[in-house]
């Protein structure tokens, strides 16, 4: 009546599923910024897309330069529907709003916001 399969068919997870967990917090990507170099920024704009938060430091760029890049990179963020929050005057967190579903960059924000 019942019989059991001679060969079991191997369930294999989803490729996401092989790495292992990690909050939005674990991966931030921490960068002062010293030039504005367009490859750059669009290197930075990838990982964005990629999932990985950014925290900006525009303190050695000139105010022309750290506009571009804000520019740049919030128009990203609005393209991916993400949100940008300002750390201090001069650091910024970029990030999707996936990365925010956690809680972790609300906490990392809260405790660094001046």
């Amino acid at each position: 009546m019942f019989r059991k399969r001679k060969k079991e068919a191997q369930a294999e997870l989803p490729r996401y599923q092989d790495f292992s967990v990690q909050t939005a917090f674990d991966r931030i990507i921490f960068e002062d910024l010293v030039t504005d170099e367009d490859a750059y920024i669009v290197e930075l704009a990838r990982e964005l897309l990629d999932g990985s938060p950014l925290v900006i430091n525009f303190e050695q760029l000139g105010v022309d330069e750290a506009n571009k890049v804000v520019a740049f990179l919030s128009g990203v963020i609005y393209a991916c529907d993400g949100q940008v929050e300002k750390i201090n005057s001069r650091v910024f967190l970029f990030a999707r709003n996936q990365e925010f579903k956690d809680g972790t960059l609300k906490k990392f924000v809260e405790e660094y916001q001046e």
